[in-house]
């Protein structure tokens, strides 16, 4: 399989270990009590035991508001660079559609077309919201296109034009009947949310998510800036990852960020900074196979094998880097993971197997 090939695909969903002193972001340190010296003794342990695979990366856990563990494992580097978030853009997508539902502006269940009566392909304004939102829509698909996001493609960065072109393309299957993982849902959904909110997405992403959270270091990539020589880039099938174009992905991947940057995000999120308990709770509600709006929902066997944590997951992928979001909206647990080796597989959490189950198992039996 070619790098490109392996670049393409999507998923369905010795190092140096680095331990930052004191659990310090920036100039800021955060002391650890007695109690969470002990809980990030037993995260470093799952995490000397997945280092000892080879992994390279960052490891981020947390309980509420007190930072438990974190390291930077190889070729990362420092603990504070900046890395893209891939489909967590999703995610953030996903929170800025609620917020249009909140203020009466979308109805979940309605259709593309009721709000955008003029999209060029027919048959796409007869797909729900609900049904972009979960990847049950049957557009056609960018991954049929291999080369889209690759730099030397030059596409730039208008989602308006992705959103009404490629991804108005002939549809693969009748919505509603397939589940088939796919940007261009989220293109379509970020330019939906220009027409309704007459805002660029990027300028919406900045005051709707960004701000709230303090999130100081993200950004969005755009057609001036693709990419940053200076942000965390990895491997691909044992090479250097290829040149991608970041901002070709909009709504659906286009932004970026550090660790501390995306756990505020994620204590943005259990906090209700962004949308209400109810809208909430609509968002996190899976379907009969752990699809919710924007990210995945499943019990997770971890403090207490009788009653399942309940985890709210998202990933993000694009080349060398893999990105794995855990949190627990009730306990306030936080696991990130991000690794520089865009060949390994992180999905396989949901059935307490793969990379991150032993650490993710950790943090919720810790005390």
């Amino acid at each position: 399989m070619s790098r490109l090939h392996q670049f393409c695909r999507r998923y369905v969903g010795p190092a140096t270990l680095v331990l930052s002193s004191l659990f310090a972001f920036g100039n800021t340190a955060l002391a650890a009590d007695g109690k969470n010296k002990n809980a990030s003794n037993d995260i470093e342990a799952a995490a000397t035991a997945l280092q000892q695979t080879g992994f390279q990366g960052a490891i981020l856990a947390a309980r509420g508001d007190k930072l438990l563990y974190k390291a930077s494992i190889g070729n990362f580097g420092d603990i504070n660079r900046t890395f893209r978030f891939a489909s967590i853009t999703k995610e953030m997508t996903a929170i800025m559609l609620m917020q249009e539902v909140e203020a009466g502006h979308l109805q979940l269940d309605a259709t593309l077309g009721t709000y955008w009566s003029d999209y060029p392909n027919p048959a796409v304004r007869a797909v729900t919201i609900r049904q972009l939102m979960t990847h049950y829509s049957g557009l056609f698909n960018d991954n049929a296109v291999p080369t889209f996001h690759m730099l030397n493609a030059n596409n730039g960065d208008n989602m308006q034009k992705f959103a009404t072109g490629m991804c108005a393309g002939q549809m693969n299957s009748q919505p509603g009947t397939t589940f088939d993982y796919n940007n261009c849902d989220y293109m379509v959904l970020g330019a939906l949310l220009e027409k309704i909110t007459q805002q660029p997405y990027a300028q919406l992403l900045q005051k709707r998510i960004f701000a709230p959270a303090s999130m100081n270091s993200s950004g969005f990539y755009t057609a001036a800036m693709p990419d940053n020589p200076e942000h965390v880039h990895g491997s691909l099938g044992g090479q250097a990852e290829p040149e991608v174009n970041f901002a070709s992905y909009g709504a659906a991947g286009s932004s970026f960020g550090t660790l501390k940057d995306l756990l505020a995000f994620d204590r943005a999120f259990i906090k209700g900074k962004y949308i209400s308990a109810k809208s909430r709770s609509e968002m996190i509600k899976p379907n009969a196979v752990g699809g919710a709006l924007g990210v995945w929902v499943y019990p997770f066997n971890g403090a207490d094998e009788k009653n399942p944590t309940v985890i709210v997951e998202r990933q993000g992928w694009i080349a060398g880097i893999r990105i794995l979001n855990l949190v627990d909206v009730q306990s306030g647990n936080i696991l990130i993971i991000v690794s520089t080796n865009g060949d390994l597989d992180l999905t396989q959490t949901w059935a307490n197997k793969g990379p991150a189950a032993g650490l993710l198992k950790a943090l919720l039996q810790s005390k």
